[in-house]
């Protein structure tokens, strides 16, 4: 296995950066968030992020950057956070298109050191994030760092439970739901590392990095098109508040 599989896993998403960008062009939604914020954002999310004027945020693992349109739309002072730099370098293309003011940070989401503690009173994480970080316990403890007291914290993934049937292609599930990984893709020129964290990971992960539980929200349906994950939620919530006064 790689010595560092995170280090693998940024190799991957900076050499696929182009084939991401024509898909995220072809759906147009990255020229829209900022102004329809619910593109991108679930009822569920807008309840903690719709009052965010001038309040500094985080988005980590930012990926496509949509969600930091949005919250950049939104009023938010936004800090775009992701492994890859190739990614933010297209992000900060389409920023300055769209005239957005966002900074942007490469940095693992496990090591932010380069932000102070105490910094932002939203740290914002989600689309499918926590399956790249092989320790989640870091991940999140870094996050509830960064978080200034009384700042929300708000995680929203890919349901565990669906992890169970990744790359499967029938009703028997292809994975234990506590088999956590890592999970080592096929290909040997650029394998990739995923880890299936449950739904108590996400949650005492929160609590360990300091944040009491506002909510726990579990939503959704289908996915694609897999007949086996159509009566299972589709998205998993989970909101934070850090300790302390704001």
């Amino acid at each position: 296995m790689d010595k560092d599989p995170h280090q693998a896993n940024r190799t991957f998403w900076n050499a696929s950066t182009e084939w991401w960008k024509e898909r995220e062009d072809q759906r147009g939604l990255w020229m829209r968030a900022h102004q329809e914020p619910r593109l991108v954002l679930s009822e569920a999310e807008m309840r903690y992020v719709a009052d965010i004027q001038d309040v500094e945020v985080c988005v980590l693992g930012s990926g496509d950057n949509e969600v930091a349109f949005a919250l950049a739309g939104l009023g938010g002072r936004v800090t775009s956070v992701d492994i890859s730099e190739r990614r933010l370098a297209v992000a900060a293309d389409r920023a300055r298109i769209l005239d957005l003011s966002v900074r942007f940070v490469q940095a693992d989401v496990t090591d932010l050191s380069v932000l102070a503690d105490d910094s932002f009173g939203l740290v914002y994480t989600g689309g499918h994030v926590s399956v790249w970080v092989a320790d989640i316990q870091q991940y999140y403890a870094e996050a509830g760092r960064i978080l200034a007291p009384g700042g929300l914290f708000v995680a929203n993934e890919y349901h565990p439970m669906r992890r169970m049937w990744e790359d499967a292609d029938s009703y028997e599930p292809r994975y234990s739901y506590l088999d956590r990984g890592p999970h080592r893709s096929s290909s040997d020129e650029l394998p990739t590392f995923e880890y299936h964290w449950t739904v108590a990971d996400h949650v005492q992960a929160t609590i360990d990095g300091g944040c009491r539980i506002v909510e726990v929200v579990e939503y959704g349906e289908q996915i694609k098109d897999e007949p086996w994950l159509k009566k299972m939620p589709a998205h998993l919530l989970i909101v934070g508040r850090k300790e302390g006064s704001a």
